[in-house]
């Protein structure tokens, strides 16, 4: 019988295969591409991490080591378009924020270059402005980019050596870490305890005996079973650990992702660096023990803190703030890294009760049982030069002296106070040590006497306003005969580096007063000398291009000039400088952290004698100028 007898057959048959075909289950979407790795290097290694200690800041994303040199390819991870491209003297640099359809933010810093339709962009604002600092946002069609493009070469803009800060922002703004966020390193390194630290915390607590700070040196894993070593205390006693991490063999240090501490089996503090806002940034002041020599982390939790991935709180006073219960407690610490390398060491804190020392403690002894005793406190000298300390966690204002006094300021004296502090202010003598560096500056003192501001840590999110003592502002802080003002320097152990402008007096029989950003030693000096210029290169070869791979990143006709531009006093300011060539108006690149300009010479530049000029005022307004002849010559470049 044929088909063509009976249509409805060939209906029935497509009916139902359209019904099995509708039963089977939906093919899966094809997977987005994981996101590449931002350079084309054969090693992956990372000179810092996720949420590093970075002076009163988190280190917002990692560091990739480009083997000391410039001019690398950085690569688009994803998929996106440019949402913001930033140029400054400092700080990031030259920057780009990638923007991705999954909200995520991927931002390239201290970039030597960018491609060119960035680099138009940014050209045509600086001219427009006169400036070399630029922020610029886009619209996602302004500038889409496509996976593995050249954004940019890798440089040194910002700062102080050739590598690519690399970061991953959550679609909040956030920082999250990039290891987890599909840029991990291959780690078999696990990290280092270097040494734990026991620190009395309250005026009468006790470690072995001694109001002193003791430190246990750890070699890999601190005691096994029944042979940890004993630390004796009586009262509150808080603990403190140095502790590195690396992933390569280059040994960079690196912090660990987790750092957990237990007492009794307990888990009583508890740090994963996972995200932060950069609104909690200072809250890292919270979490580290900075007292003279001294930084590493302090091992509980401050209430204060409200980074996530932070848990425990303020174990070690005890439910009643006189410490832990009397008897033997087990304390282990444990450091993992992202890839899970973990270390451990354990001791033991023996407690008795609050005023009473130990058995076999006697305050002479330095050592005990592997715990080595220091002190940890900032010290600080009145005009007789009468030293006295001022110890972490112990809530105790010094004796005042001649010349010295001490005030205890927290959140309620100032918001910029996170905690209270005790903030010691000191009339110091300056003496030969300081005014021979401060004459080779060219800065002269405004008085006999600074003024040393010292405190056990600090734990501020800015710089609070404090009074000036008289002495250390000799007849004022009004401009000399000279016509200059003096300005506040603070002491780096070698050189006097700028800390800021003096404010005049909140009223009319007030002090003098100063934004202090930093603990240390100030003075208020004159700057004598202004900025120094030149000479500039004498020739100019053609660019010799950039390395293979850089496509789309036209380098210049000529290559960039370097002109040295110094100012030992109060520094030059970076918008100040200004540069014409031939008598037109030039944008230069301020890279004030290597004492120089680059000049990148007008494409449009013919071989032959052009003249270069720059003008520079440093912060106390002294001003110098130069002009150059340059001879651009087609000799000697690659072409």
């Amino acid at each position: 019988m044929s088909q063509a007898r009976h249509p409805y057959r060939l209906i029935f048959r497509a009916l139902a295969l359209f019904l099995v075909l509708a039963a089977q289950p939906a093919a899966p979407a094809r997977a987005a591409a994981p996101p590449r790795w931002p350079l084309d290097l054969p090693a992956h290694w990372l000179t810092s991490n996720f949420m590093e200690y970075r002076g009163g800041r988190f280190h917002a994303g990692i560091d990739l080591k480009t083997r000391e040199q410039e001019g690398f390819p950085a690569l688009a991870v994803e998929d996106g378009w440019i949402e913001r491209v930033r140029v400054t003297p400092g700080g990031y640099g030259r920057a780009v924020y990638l923007r991705v359809p999954s909200g995520r933010t991927y931002v390239y810093a201290h970039l030597g270059r960018f491609n060119d339709r960035i680099a138009a962009r940014v050209r045509e604002a600086q001219e427009r402005d006169e400036a070399w600092r630029v922020e610029l946002e886009f619209a996602p069609d302004a500038l889409p980019v496509a996976r593995g493009e050249v954004l940019g070469l890798t440089g040194q803009s910002g700062t102080t050596g050739p590598h690519l800060h690399f970061e991953v922002r959550n679609a909040d703004g956030e920082p999250v870490d990039p290891l987890r966020s599909g840029f991990a390193v291959r780690d078999t390194i696990a990290p280092t305890i270097v040494h734990i630290r026991a620190l009395p915390a309250g005026p009468d607590a006790l470690v072995n005996g001694t109001p002193c700070a003791w430190r246990l040196d750890v070699a890999g894993q601190a005691g096994a079973g029944d042979s940890e070593p004993t630390v004796a205390a009586s009262g509150p006693v808080a603990f403190s650990a140095k502790v590195v991490e690396a992933t390569d063999p280059a040994g960079h240090r690196l912090e660990p992702w987790l750092l957990e501490l237990r007492v009794d089996g307990e888990v009583v503090c508890r740090r994963a660096n996972e995200r932060f806002a950069f609104a909690e940034n200072a809250q890292q002041r919270l979490e580290w023990l900075e007292c003279g020599p001294v930084r590493e982390q302090w091992l509980h939790h401050d209430p204060a803190v409200g980074v996530p991935g932070r848990e425990g709180g303020l174990w070690f006073r005890g439910p009643d703030g006189q410490g832990l219960a009397p008897g033997r407690h087990l304390c282990e610490l444990l450091a993992v890294d992202r890839s899970g390398n973990r270390s451990t060491a354990r001791w033991v804190l023996d407690v008795s009760l609050p005023g009473q020392a130990p058995a076999g403690c006697p305050p002479s002894t330095k050592s005990v049982a592997g715990w080595v005793s220091e002190r940890v406190q900032a010290d600080v000298a009145d005009k007789c030069r009468c030293f006295q300390g001022i110890r972490p966690l112990v809530d105790v204002l010094p004796e005042s002296g001649p010349g010295l006094t001490a005030t205890r300021l927290g959140p309620a004296d100032d918001p910029a106070f996170l905690a209270p502090v005790i903030l010691a202010t000191a009339e110091t003598a300056l003496d030969t040590v300081f005014t021979g560096p401060a004459a080779r500056q060219g800065l002269r003192p405004a008085a006999d006497w600074g003024v040393t501001w010292a405190a056990p840590g600090w734990p501020v999110d800015g710089a609070p306003v404090v009074d000036v003592p008289a002495a250390a502002l000799g007849s004022g802080a009004a401009p000399d005969s000279s016509g200059q003002a003096p300005f506040m320097y603070r002491w780096d152990g070698a050189h006097w580096r700028l800390a800021g402008r003096l404010l005049p007096p909140a009223n009319p029989e007030g002090a003098w007063r100063f934004a202090l950003d930093a603990r240390g030693f100030h003075a208020a000096m004159v700057d004598t000398v202004p900025p120094r210029l030149g000479p500039a290169p004498a020739t100019a070869a053609l660019h010799a291009g950039f390395r293979a791979g850089s496509k789309g990143v036209t380098p210049p006709r000529w290559e960039i000039l370097a002109v040295p531009v110094t100012d030992a006093g109060s520094g030059v300011a970076p918008s100040s400088i200004r540069a014409t060539w031939d008598g037109r108006p030039l944008v230069v690149e301020p890279d004030l952290l290597r004492d120089r300009v680059l000049v990148e010479i007008p494409d449009t530049a013919a071989p032959g004698d052009h003249v270069l000029s720059l003008e520079a005022v440093d912060e106390a307004g002294l001003s110098q100028d130069g002009h150059w002849t340059v001879r651009c010559t087609a000799r000697g470049g690659g072409g």
